[in-house]
């Protein structure tokens, strides 16, 4: 049964939360493994974003634990309405960096828009205030990847031309 958003208390939030990073954190380093021989730089960006997302993943079980106990519900994206279906992009035998740039940054979107609606329904001010802190931080993993990239590319272009 898919269920709204609006209808998962503060526990069911963090849970999904804590669902949400750990499959991304999966993602980015299957994605990395696949990329990796052919393009290390797009595979170093995505381990960079793998530690990121594990920290995120991290800093919600220990949130998650001091508050509910050690026994995390069962909840994912699938779950919850509103979610994008993923086309398993890290499946694929080559996808090219401009594939799984695109694909990673829809993927951080998501995730920045999903805290920021969590952070709306959790009641407690430390849960809102944690989610709000980690719409911000994939924000800011927005910028940082374009960033990145374009550091790479002007690095290579120098490279060429010696």
């Amino acid at each position: 049964m898919v269920t709204e958003i609006t209808a998962l208390g503060e526990r069911e939030i963090l849970a999904l939360a804590i669902s949400l990073e750990e499959e991304d954190v999966r993602i980015y380093r299957d994605l990395a493994e696949n990329v990796r021989a052919q393009f290390p730089e797009i595979a170093s960006i995505l381990d960079s974003m793998r530690k990121e997302e594990a920290a995120h993943h991290a800093r919600l079980q220990e949130f998650y634990l001091r508050h509910f106990g050690d026994h995390v519900l069962y909840l994912r994206r699938q779950d919850v309405k509103g979610f994008l279906r993923r086309q398993p992009l890290w499946l694929q035998p080559m996808a090219s960096p401009k594939q799984v740039l695109r694909f990673i940054l829809a993927m951080e979107a998501e995730t920045r828009r999903y805290y920021q609606d969590a952070a709306n329904h959790a009641t407690s001010e430390e849960a809102q205030a944690l989610l709000l802190e980690l719409a911000g931080a994939e924000e800011d993993h927005q910028d940082l990847l374009a960033a990145e990239v374009k550091a790479k590319r002007v690095s290579a272009a120098k490279n060429e031309m010696r």
